[in-house]
């Protein structure tokens, strides 16, 4: 899975290379800096750091993981940010460069996966909202062309925050449109856990109705097909898309295959649906969207207000505590 949103301590994860947010000069800052340089080992850290000298805003520079090799760590990938000075500075170009060059050094250094904090939101005082979303534009651009794993580390959820316009209308939309389940707990409504047997595609009573209006659709892979013939798309650009598919699963699919529930919802949003070809194209798949299951609520008000970006609606999920597409 090549992307993933997780509240964790850098210094914990277990990636190849971690992104340090660094002082611009050789010296020990505050925040996260001081956290992996206590982890990695104080003089070492130092020592290397010195060696590599001053960086210049927006560029990165690697060290040895030192201590941190102990959890499969290799590189620590050190970036300088910029403090918010109201937009109009440059600030945000720097913080796009800080993401782009840490990922593009890890991709010169043969990682297979890095693990980012979300810069900029601390010391630097980014607005939290245009700090994820240039976290989300570079890394989208970046996994586009690279198999990397990419993991962005949330260290409390005070700094991640997506757009209140958004967050308010998938409340207000949960108001008006979630039924609460009343079977006795077959949907967990906090963490949009579906039974098993639903995930295996076997129909819930209150989903059968829509699907069963739906008997003269072609199959998943002919519709599969026609959307990527009829919105102009390829192959590669639809499992790319979808974050969660990579080639070889997709192959599978295109070859009569049918995904999990949630490979399908990935491959709606990736093919760019409205509202009825989505529910259209998961009912050839013997799956539909559960007006009582938080997770599909959710996923139907993106669908509506045309918010295909998987990474942007994993960001909502995230910040709504439901579980994520690569969950």
């Amino acid at each position: 899975m090549p992307f993933k949103i997780e509240r964790n301590d850098i210094t914990n994860v277990h990636t190849e290379a971690i992104v340090n947010t660094a002082n611009p000069k050789p010296i020990i800052g505050t925040g996260t800096d001081t956290a992996i340089y206590h982890a990695a080992g104080m003089e070492q850290m130092l020592e290397a750091r010195q060696k590599i000298g001053e960086i210049k805003r927006g560029e990165a520079a690697y060290t040895q993981s030192f201590n941190l090799a102990a959890n499969g760590i290799r590189y620590i990938i050190h970036t300088v940010g910029v403090r918010w000075e109201g937009g109009e500075q440059g600030e945000i170009d720097v913080m796009r460069n800080c993401y782009r060059n840490s990922l593009r050094l890890a991709e010169e250094l043969n990682c297979k996966s890095i693990s980012i904090p979300l810069l900029a939101t601390g010391n630097y005082e980014f607005p939290k909202e245009t700090a994820l979303n240039i976290a989300l534009d570079e890394i989208s651009h970046f996994l586009f062309t690279s198999e990397m794993e990419v993991v962005l580390i949330v260290y409390d959820k005070e700094s991640f925050q997506v757009s209140k316009k958004i967050f308010d209308g998938v409340k207000s939309f949960i108001n008006d449109n979630y039924i609460a389940d009343k079977s006795g707990g077959k949907s967990d409504e906090k963490s949009g856990q579906e039974t098993k047997k639903h995930d295996e595609g076997k129909i819930v009573p209150a989903v059968k109705d829509f699907i069963s209006r739906t008997k003269d659709t072609p199959n998943f892979q002919d519709l599969l097909r026609t959307y990527i013939r009829e919105k102009n798309l390829d192959n590669p650009t639809v499992y790319k898309r979808s974050l969660i598919i990579d080639k070889k699963l997709f192959s599978k699919i295109i070859s009569g295959h049918i995904p999990n529930k949630r490979s399908a919802m990935a491959l709606g949003l990736a093919l760019e649906l409205s509202l009825n070809e989505y529910e259209q194209f998961l009912a050839t798949a013997n799956f539909a969207l559960n007006p009582s299951n938080m997770f599909d609520t959710v996923v139907k008000y993106c669908v509506l207000q045309k918010i295909y970006d998987i990474m942007k609606v994993d960001s909502l999920l995230f910040q709504m505590d439901l579980p994520c597409f690569n969950e």
